[in-house]
């Protein structure tokens, strides 16, 4: 787990959301990402790579072009839009250390296409698909992202003053994807121990998955630091707690 987090802080400030790809997953990356996505998959989400013509026409929204492969991201359940998050955005950490490109999208594929090309359960909702390809390597445009303050309420001085973990936690927690680059959550220290996260925005439906992929930016952040703990949900907010006796 220690190395899992630590690959995943050395690549979290790396990746970019890449929307025009020079060529698709190789055959043994297919490979890789496809046992990569078996291990990541849980009792109700699951990642199933697929590879087809026409996964990303231009059915709605910005178009993604250049590659064929894809992650379908799966659930049972409406309630584990959290978990969607955090196993989804697990998966492109790992797709951006093997130095390939990614790109989180809810309407910019043909959903006749990935079904075509996958099997599903009939329980099994599709929620996301992540386009995967290789790429340019050129530099993003950066994107504006809201400040500290804005996500916590806490001032220059105030958010210094945290424990290094947490610091790390929020910074990480900052400059996670989300639909729209909308950042649709908030950060509050409960006290030394804890961090919460509040959905502020549905975000077009994304809202909670959106938190989700920055509930793993805070646990990579933590873990940076040696903190490892776990979510739990309190009042209906997910907080994560550090666990002192698994610190590193």
């Amino acid at each position: 787990m220690e190395n899992t987090m630590e690959r995943w802080y050395s690549v979290i400030k790396k990746r970019v959301s890449v929307r025009k790809y020079t060529g698709s997953a190789t055959r043994d990356e297919l490979r890789k990402l496809r046992e990569i996505a078996k291990y990541m998959t849980t009792d109700d989400v699951r990642i199933v790579v697929g590879k087809t013509d026409g996964a990303f026409s231009p059915i709605i929204g910005r178009t993604i072009s250049g590659t064929d492969t894809f992650a379908a991201v799966l659930s049972k359940s409406k309630d584990d839009e959290y978990m969607i998050g955090m196993v989804g955005e697990a998966f492109v950490l790992e797709c951006t250390a093997m130095g390939l490109g990614t790109c989180w999208t809810g309407k910019s594929y043909s959903k006749s296409a990935v079904y075509s090309s996958i099997k599903s359960d009939e329980q099994e909702k599709l929620c996301c698909v992540i386009a995967i390809g290789h790429y340019d390597n050129a530099p993003a445009k950066k994107k504006n992202r809201k400040d500290i303050f804005s996500l916590t309420g806490l001032n220059e001085n105030a958010f210094k003053k945290l424990p290094e973990w947490q610091q790390s936690a929020i910074s990480c927690g900052q400059i996670a994807p989300s639909a729209l680059n909308a950042q649709p959550w908030e950060f509050d220290i409960l006290n030394s121990n804890s961090i919460q996260i509040a959905n502020i925005s549905k975000n077009f439906g994304y809202g909670k998955i959106d938190c989700g992929i920055a509930m793993l930016h805070i646990e990579v952040g933590a873990a940076h630091c040696g903190i490892y703990g776990d979510w739990q949900i309190s009042d209906g907010l997910p907080v994560f707690t550090a666990d002192y006796s698994m610190e590193a």
